[in-house]
């Protein structure tokens, strides 16, 4: 009996945290379907109550920011011009990047569990040097599209683990992982980026900016594959080691399956109930999961143990307690820094960038970059830059306003320190941060900015002839 009693101690406080992140997850819902200030505030009131709980969870260097961002925050609140509006948009967005961040990790780890993920990392090492970029660089998007950071991870791990003829080829590899994952946070629902920048821009739908996040996200890996083939031009590289295709296909057919089927599913409801994306998510999430562990378990009641695993999953979503610190704070932070910006300033900011699109473009690029490279978390720019700088004002259409804030977000990701890929990259590969960061992307981030510039602001003159 005594042995047993420190797990009921340690449970106990692991389901009540839990359960506040699910009251944070309906008080994002309610709103989403029904705008309401009761229901901001049970997202704030259990957001609170839940890092009040999980404060020894948060990392000091969270912890550091959180409260910084915090203090300016209600110093500021007085200045603004509806100091009440402004914090409770901010609430709304830290509870919307909370609540997708718990769910899709709840995804990540049923899929992670799944044995065709270890078949298709295993058919990736075995693959050769010229045509591996690509081929990592599409796992990529299918791994960190349906898994979010998880899926990321896992192919980091791999990078790491994996024989190569020339460190080159590992920092290549490391190369590939990370601006294929830029590239899927430009599209892929699954990630908070998508999510946060909709969320400041009323009226503007998923499916809407799709295409041409889509378009970019592609530009980046065929920019990338013919950076490459560049760099192996004049290399002798060995044979790829012979290995099956029927288990591959095996293994990677259902998974394509089962990511089409959920995305499809998810943008059907949010159609057919009229509400952003990210309600579709946070509520299919745990019926595909419940599904997912019902397909991986063992023996009989099966769906008795996928109950009893999804339940194991919410128990450990606590562990998010530094994202969600970060994710309220950048929330609240941003919008009501932006609401003190004195108008004249913004105005006539807006006035000099509404002159070309390529200005306002590479403005909006320089702008997240530049803070990026300061240390300024990119959930705070782009709700600052975002809130301040919105397209009317630069004279950009909302969809290309939006690409070009994705664009930089997820540059700024690999080509900076000071995020959360770069330490996931150093982590596994032992490289320092500067190395698998600037050094290494460089050259291809300034490349890409410059055609996303040209791009995007092609797109923007064509929409504004034709409006």
């Amino acid at each position: 009996m005594a042995v047993a009693s420190p797990p009921a101690k340690e449970v106990q406080p692991a389901a009540t945290s839990a359960l506040l992140l699910v009251a944070m997850m309906i008080g994002t819902l309610f709103n989403l379907f029904h705008p309401h200030p009761g229901a901001v505030a049970l997202v704030g009131v259990a957001a609170v109550a839940f890092l009040v709980r999980e404060r020894a969870r948060l990392p000091p260097s969270i912890r550091r920011v959180a409260l910084v961002l915090g203090a300016v925050t209600l110093l500021l609140l007085p200045f603004a011009a509806a100091p009440g509006q402004s914090l409770s948009k901010g609430v709304a967005i830290g509870g919307l990047m909370a609540s997708i961040i718990s769910s899709v990790t709840l995804m990540a780890r049923a899929a992670l569990a799944a044995p065709q993920t270890g078949v298709v990392a295993r058919h990736l090492l075995a693959t050769g040097m010229r045509s591996r970029y690509l081929l990592v660089s599409l796992a990529c998007q299918l791994f960190g599209g349906l898994m979010g950071l998880a899926g990321v991870s896992m192919l980091m791990d791999m990078a790491s683990k994996g024989e190569v003829q020339a460190e080159e080829d590992r920092l290549s590899m490391l190369a590939a992982i990370m601006r294929s994952f830029a590239a899927a946070t430009m599209w892929s629902p699954m990630f908070s980026n998508v999510t946060i920048l909709l969320a400041l821009y009323p009226g503007l739908s998923w499916a809407t900016v799709v295409p041409l996040c889509l378009a970019m996200a592609a530009a980046s890996i065929v920019l990338g594959t013919l950076l490459e083939m560049r760099r192996l031009r004049h290399r002798t590289l060995s044979p790829p080691v012979p290995m099956a295709r029927a288990p591959l296909y095996r293994a990677l057919l259902p998974m394509l399956a089962a990511m089409a089927l959920f995305l499809a599913a998810v943008i059907a409801l949010a159609h057919a109930l009229q509400v952003a994306v990210v309600a579709g998510i946070v509520l299919l999430i745990p019926l595909a999961v419940l599904v997912l562990h019902a397909l991986q378990a063992q023996g009989p009641k099966r769906l008795a143990q996928a109950r009893q695993r999804l339940h194991e999953d919410y128990l450990k979503l606590p562990a998010l307690a530094g994202e969600v610190a970060l994710f309220m704070a950048a929330g609240c932070g941003g919008t009501v820094i932006a609401s003190v910006i004195p108008d004249a300033w913004t105005t006539a900011i807006g006035a000099v960038l509404a002159t070309s699109p390529f200005l306002a473009c590479f403005a909006l690029i320089a702008l997240v970059i530049g803070l990026a490279f300061l240390a300024v978390h990119p959930v705070l720019t782009v709700v600052l830059v975002g809130t301040a700088l919105p397209p009317a004002m630069v004279g950009l259409p909302v969809t290309v306003h939006m690409s070009t804030i994705l664009v930089a977000w997820g540059v700024a990701s690999y080509a900076t320190p000071f995020s959360m890929i770069a330490l996931m990259a150093h982590r596994y590969s032992g490289y320092s941060v500067t190395t698998v960061t600037v050094n290494l992307n460089r050259g291809f981030a300034v490349i890409y900015l410059g055609l996303a510039t040209l791009f995007l602001g092609t797109i923007a003159t064509v929409l504004r002839g034709h409006g």
